[in-house]
């Protein structure tokens, strides 16, 4: 079971994560605090997905350390060093979105933005925004498995192969169901009377718990080790 922080914390874990990835570091700087913020994500969100988004980042680190320094393969190596570089540059925030998104309520954040005092409107953006991504992830996989049971994209690099087949099969079906997500996602906020212009109150209560006492602890030391004493 997964431990659970105040929808704060991780919006602190997020701002944070926003300014690490400004910070000019060395390949095994970045190494060790990448390692950090997938625990992070281990530990407060999803060991499965933590797990595979860590193995492509050392997947892209080993090819900087060693096999780019064998030989060079021209514009795939150019294309490659390019895609580690965009990866990594948004490791941190990837993994801090992750745990945001993927372990909070729609209702802790709507809670939170009404405490900020935002306008309504600011607030159902945000509130669509915040729910669509998970549903779109879960649609893109149903679009997926359903294709597998017709026999299409059965192998790993099947649409690697055929674009035109991912563009015709999934990328079409997924902008137009994307487009019903914002659509139903936005009447059900307003069917929760998310725009009510009188004072609105919420069965959901924010409250920090020692785990996020503690969880801030270390991000304040996380800090001080990076922009202090280096990694």
């Amino acid at each position: 079971m997964n431990l659970r922080l105040d929808i704060r914390t991780k919006i602190l874990l997020l701002l944070l994560a926003n300014v690490f990835m400004f910070k000019k570091m060395s390949i095994y700087e970045h190494l060790i605090l990448a390692t950090i913020f997938t625990l992070i994500v281990f530990i407060f969100f999803n060991q499965y997905r933590a797990l595979r988004i860590y193995a492509i980042y050392l997947l892209f680190t080993l090819y900087e350390l060693f096999l780019a320094k064998v030989g060079s393969l021209g514009f795939i190596d150019n294309l490659i060093l390019f895609s580690s570089l965009l990866f990594k540059t948004v490791y941190f925030p990837i993994c801090a979105g992750m745990v945001l998104v993927g372990s909070s309520k729609v209702s802790e954040l709507i809670t939170f933005l009404r405490k900020i005092k935002l306008s309504n409107s600011v607030i159902i953006v945000l509130a669509v925004v915040f729910r669509f991504f998970p549903v779109m992830l879960a649609d893109y996989s149903m679009i997926k498995n359903s294709l597998k049971i017709k026999g299409v994209g059965n192998s790993p690099f099947y649409y690697f192969r055929h674009p035109l087949k991912f563009m015709e099969y999934v990328f079409v079906p997924y902008v137009i169901i994307s487009t019903n997500i914002a659509n139903e996602l936005s009447i059900s906020c307003l069917c929760r009377g998310i725009e009510h212009k009188g004072k609105a109150s919420s069965i959901q209560v924010l409250k920090f718990k020692i785990t996020d006492y503690l969880f801030m602890i270390f991000l304040v030391k996380l800090v001080v080790f990076v922009f202090i004493f280096k990694i």
